[in-house]
């Protein structure tokens, strides 16, 4: 990984020093070495060890083109509404179409009153498909209906044949009742497609059906990630990952996620950060399977070393997350950990992972904030015995930590690491 420079140099020394010396561990059977670390010297963030989630959480369809995010008409809820979209669709060939819908919750098709598709996905947005063979020269009658819960938006209208590959069906081939290009929209208050007693839809003209909002990385986040300087950086010997109030590609924050591009399955991780402030920020210092061989989240588990939201600055929160229990449901349970930390966005504190094949600790300075036993649990519960890597972000908004608003005055706000260790009793190395 090193090449012979100064820093490299210095980095050898660093690791020397830290192999020779006796690191006491927080458990009280044995000495951790010290295999891996990053101390951010130098000036540039050092991309071998290094990558980044970016955008904002939501899929990409490239055979699509670029889908918008500007989706739900203003003064609109994002949440529990339904759309109806009609017209006609325009056929160039005597062949048989594959028509496609991503969606996320619920979607319908119909091509000349024929349903084509019928499906009802929560999050994430997903690829439907239905078959019809249509008739060169000739207009069909084209409906569909939207079905939005909660979450980020998405509905995107596409089509293939042996004549053309996948692609969005353009304006030029829809035609709303009066002949103008696109499909006529009428868009309700509620999930049922039904006019309220005393409001009536919202009806526009939607050229393309090409829409996926921001999923904000499943929480209803309202960041943008970035790779930017601006957003990550190193700042006198330290990892500055910073959130900013700006118009983004769609978005009105910008942020960093980082991640390692090392694993490791099992080990000792200590983070030394300074977190954020701030009401609307939400922080985390947390680490996820790499492989994901017991499946989608949270399948396969998920460890949160530090949350912190910026409208509740003393207190840290660590989390355990897996089939058994997940988000909401973890409180009050052996996976969750709550504790005060005053001048935790003032003073840099150590947050610490200790992670074996039979328990897991999670540790802030010298207080222990979570202790997570093995025993006899199954995957389900201890999914825990693969490889993962560590995350640092900061998140704006969400369901926690917009729960009480955004206060645009605190931003630019930075969350400070001084540097990440990690250690290991047998000796391995991150793959």
């Amino acid at each position: 990984m090193f090449q012979y420079s100064t820093r490299a140099l210095s980095s050898i020394y660093i690791l020397i020093f830290f192999s020779s010396c006796s690191t006491k561990t927080i458990s009280d059977d044995g000495d951790w070495e010290l295999v891996w670390q990053d101390e951010f010297e130098g000036d540039k963030l050092d991309r071998s060890n290094w990558t980044f989630d970016l955008g904002t959480g939501a899929p990409s369809f490239k055979e699509y083109g670029h889908s918008s995010p500007y989706f739900v008409p203003e003064n609109f809820p994002s949440d529990n509404f339904s759309v109806r979209w009609e017209g006609e669709i325009k056929i160039d060939y005597n062949t048989e179409y594959t028509f496609y819908l991503i969606s996320d919750d619920g979607v319908r098709l119909y091509i000349n009153n024929n349903i084509i598709i019928d499906s009802w996905e929560p999050q994430p947005a997903t690829e439907k498909q239905g078959v019809i063979k249509l008739q060169k020269d000739k207009k069909y009658s084209i409906q569909i209906e939207y079905f939005e819960q909660t979450g980020g938006e998405a509905i995107v209208l596409g089509w293939e044949s042996e004549k053309f590959s996948k692609r969005l069906v353009p304006s030029s081939h829809l035609f709303t009742p009066s002949e103008e290009p696109g499909l006529t929209g009428t868009y309700f208050k509620n999930k049922d497609l039904k006019q309220s007693a005393t409001e009536r839809p919202l009806v526009r003209i939607d050229k393309e059906i090409n829409w996926i909002t921001g999923g904000g990385w499943g929480n209803n986040e309202s960041q943008y990630y970035t790779d930017r300087p601006q957003n990550v950086r190193i700042e006198n010997g330290k990892l500055i990952i910073e959130s900013h109030k700006e118009s983004y590609r769609g978005s009105n924050y910008t942020s960093s996620r980082i991640k390692t591009r090392n694993s490791w399955k099992y080990g000792k991780f200590e983070i030394r950060a300074k977190l954020p402030p701030g009401r609307g920020t939400w922080s985390a210092l947390w680490a996820l399977p790499t492989d994901w061989e017991y499946g989608n989240w949270p399948l396969s588990g998920e460890i949160d070393i530090m949350e912190h939201v910026g409208y509740d600055e003393d207190i840290i929160v660590t989390s355990l997350h897996n089939a058994a229990l997940s988000a909401g449901n973890i409180g009050g349970t052996d996976q969750h950990g709550y504790l005060k930390q005053p001048n935790a966005c003032e003073q840099f504190n150590s947050y610490i992972l200790e992670w074996t094949e039979d328990a897991i600790k999670i540790i802030v300075n010298d207080k222990v904030s979570l202790q997570y036993l093995k025993q006899d649990k199954n995957w389900a519960k201890w999914p825990f015995d693969k490889r993962f890597h560590l995350l640092f972000n900061i998140a704006v908004g969400g369901n926690w930590g917009g729960a009480k608003g955004i206060d645009d005055g605190v931003f630019p706000s930075r969350m400070e690491i001084d540097y990440v260790r990690v250690y290991s009793r047998t000796g391995i190395k991150g793959t």
